[in-house]
């Protein structure tokens, strides 16, 4: 505290001496000067008997040694937090981990902070250090990590209104736990948040408000390459504790990736070995070549999924459709190994007598025509196909 009042003395005098600059007047400098007395007054004064390391926190509303009924108690104390930037920086799913770029302004009333501005040349607030002022202790729940953007160096600053307001700016990046529902995987979207609370105190003896400021970006510069936020608000929540402040943001994840690079080819895949399965079924070695790749093929993109989503009690519907693609090849496979003995069937069938009319008629041109492997080709190039629509419905 002495260290704090001795530096502002001393940076109060070092500008007394280089006021007179080109940029001032004799009268604005004489002005200036009057102020900077007024400050180191009102200072001095301010802080002579304050004590920063001491709550401002009132803590009789409810003592048992205090006749409530006779004593006027003053108002509890209020914090406002309002939003300055909630900024999506990363989104880890397998920890359903969500890091955003938190910055919110801190007001509060510390009523030891008082003063007339009309004893004081007429200013109604100053800046001081936030270490020479007490700071109330805010908690960021279920967060992972927190990084403030301060250093010894730089110390952060705090405002004090001639009413006692006193308040403060604070950047952060704050990792928090974010329950994600994957299950639409990658058309999903999510509700994460910041939750702010008085960790230390009790619920009865203050009230936080959160608010929305003025974020000065549009919603489409707050998220990421992958994610894309859709909405940022606030939202209160009851605890044991006291109430919990939400600055919560909705963030949908661009599908496009996904889309391009696993969904459509994952498709023309199962399309193409479908078609190469049914075509000269007679050649049973290479259609087995052709279904191993294929379940190699599916088999390697389900454990990228396995690797990128977390281990939720709901499959993804990307996983679904990969594993039914996935079954939707091995029965095609297991029905053309089958066809063989059903086109010997049919060709014993067409030596009797019934087989050779039939054929002459236009019944049995057609049917000759329409073999029995284009059929289930069809019919499993649509079942492919639905796989693939439902994915978007």
């Amino acid at each position: 505290m002495l260290k704090s009042m001795l530096l502002f003395v001393l940076s109060t005098w070092f500008l007394n001496g280089i006021v007179f600059s080109q940029d001032m007047t004799p009268d604005e400098a004489a002005t200036y000067n009057k102020f900077l007395e007024d400050q180191n007054r009102l200072w001095t004064d301010l802080f002579k008997n304050y004590n920063p390391t001491i709550s401002a926190i009132y803590t009789l509303h409810t003592s048992k040694f205090v006749d409530q009924n006779r004593t006027a108690h003053p108002p509890i104390t209020e914090l406002n937090l309002t939003l300055g930037m909630l900024k999506l920086v990363d989104v880890v799913e397998v920890e359903e981990k969500v890091t955003f770029l938190f910055d919110y302004i801190a007001e509060y009333k510390d009523s030891r902070l008082k003063w007339d501005p009309l004893e004081y040349g007429g200013i109604d607030h100053i800046y001081v250090p936030q270490k020479a002022v007490w700071l109330p202790e805010i908690t960021i729940a279920d967060a992972h990590e927190i990084k403030f953007f301060e250093s010894d160096d730089a110390p952060r600053t705090a405002w004090i209104n001639y009413n006692g307001t006193t308040g403060f700016y604070t950047s952060t990046v704050a990792s928090v736990i974010c329950q994600m529902d994957v299950f639409k995987f990658p058309l999903d979207h999510h509700e994460c948040g910041v939750s702010i609370l008085f960790h230390t105190y009790f619920a009865d003896e203050y009230e936080i408000k959160s608010l929305m400021g003025d974020i000065g970006k549009p919603l489409a510069l707050l998220g990421n390459g992958e994610w894309k936020v859709t909405y940022v608000g606030v939202d209160e929540e009851p605890h044991k504790t006291g109430d919990v402040q939400r600055f919560i943001a909705r963030i949908e994840r661009n599908p496009g990736f996904y889309v391009a690079l696993v969904m459509i080819p994952a498709f023309f895949i199962n399309f193409l070995s479908i078609i190469a399965l049914f075509i000269n079924i007679e050649d049973v070695g290479e259609k087995i070549t052709v279904g191993l790749t294929n379940i190699m093929a599916m088999t390697f993109i389900l454990v990228i999924l396995a690797a990128d989503l977390p281990k939720t009690a709901r499959i993804p519907l990307l996983a679904i459709y990969v594993i039914v693609g996935l079954v939707i090849v091995m029965t095609s496979i297991a029905v053309v190994l089958v066809l063989p003995f059903i086109r010997k069937y049919q060709k014993k069938n067409k030596n009797n007598e019934m087989g050779e009319e039939l054929i002459k008629t236009r019944l049995g041109r057609f049917y000759n025509w329409l073999k029995l492997e284009y059929v289930l080709m069809m019919i499993f190039q649509m079942a492919n196909f639905i796989n693939f629509i439902i994915l978007f419905m």
